[in-house]
């Protein structure tokens, strides 16, 4: 309840500077090198995207039996949150989650904070970006709600399936390399440092895009305009027998651990400055933390809601070295929950 409090004047005080934050600021267009002084920022403090650690997941067991040890921030639209909520849970838009959780890192830069999402996509997506502003307790409720209760499951059980049969083994070759993408930043803003935070809560602002599924996606053409990127390892691309159909057609492989070939002294920079891309991994929640590290960069880039969860989910069932990516009963915990404000 202490922190709840806390949480709460924190909003009333970033409600009441909000107005200032309209005035237009003047916009300059920088070099392309530019870009790779951020990137080599970005590495320098860590490079958490392509590491280990990402995309920060944290379980609902920890939550239930550690409540009080985080910080618990539902960034759920509010009529979610008032149908059922983890106790403790405070509500709050996601416009909001970089002031608020720079608040709450200088009230208490120890104590951790969990951003939950309903079925841990978005909240995989914004973790990583706040991790990339340099805030190292922040993590992600792994699936969202979906994992804590089955009332909140259905986004997650209605995503699970097996789609269009035209897959193929076929290993497509990666772009040349090419530069990184130009950025825009106001004049006075000149670090590296003081750009990726500008970059992070300007990309905050814009949401997250939840409606990237197949349906509307892969299976309607997208392939003929998009970069297709399958990131995870090998039996995640191929499927393991003969006439395998382990990928879309033109999907490209990019190895995550232990290459993790997105860094800049790998395949980074074969990735399209000049045409949208499209991301799958396992279950969404890596590719999620990938999308939000290669906007900061400027690409052009969304994540495969669910990732192959919703394209071949017999195959992550059947595939031992898949398992891990599944969603299924088991991952929901069943906990209870709060209702209303």
């Amino acid at each position: 309840m202490k922190y709840k409090i806390i949480i709460y004047f924190l909003l009333l005080s970033l409600f009441s500077i909000s107005c200032l934050d309209d005035n237009v600021i003047p916009i300059d267009k920088i070099e392309l090198d530019e870009t790779a002084t951020i990137l080599r920022y970005i590495e320098s403090v860590g490079d958490f995207a392509n590491t280990d650690l990402a995309p920060a997941l944290v379980y609902a067991q920890e939550i239930f039996s550690s409540n009080s040890q985080y910080y618990i921030l539902d960034i759920r639209e509010p009529q979610q949150y008032i149908n059922g909520h983890i106790d403790g849970a405070i509500n709050i838009s996601a416009v909001q989650l970089f002031n608020i959780v720079d608040s709450l890192f200088n009230v208490d830069p120890v104590k951790k904070i969990v951003v939950v999402s309903q079925n841990g996509q978005a909240s995989s997506y914004y973790t990583c970006l706040l991790r990339i502003a340099g805030f190292k307790n922040i993590y992600s409720l792994n699936y969202g709600m979906a994992s804590w209760n089955m009332f909140f499951s259905n986004e997650w059980l209605s995503a699970l399936d097996n789609k269009d049969q035209s897959y193929t083994n076929i290993e497509y070759p990666k772009k040349a390399f090419t530069h990184l993408p130009g950025l825009e930043f106001p004049a006075e803003i000149v670090s590296a440092k003081e750009r990726t935070i500008y970059r992070v809560k300007e990309i905050i602002k814009k949401g997250f895009a939840k409606d990237i599924n197949y349906s509307e996606n892969i299976s309607t053409g997208i392939a003929n305009t998009h970069f297709l990127v399958c990131y995870g390892p090998v039996r995640l691309y191929n499927e393991f027998k003969i006439g395998g159909k382990g990928h879309p057609e033109n999907t490209v492989w990019f190895k995550d651990a232990t290459l993790f070939e997105f860094r800049s002294i790998y395949s980074l920079q074969t990735l399209p400055n000049d045409q949208p891309i499209l991301i799958y991994s396992g279950d969404g929640q890596l590719s999620a933390c990938m999308v939000a590290y290669l906007t900061v960069l400027g690409y052009d880039v969304k994540t495969l809601l669910f990732g192959a969860n919703q394209l071949f989910y017999l195959r992550l069932n059947s595939e031992p070295a898949l398992t891990e990516y599944i969603f299924s009963n088991s991952d929901i915990m069943n906990y209870p929950y709060i209702t209303g404000n």
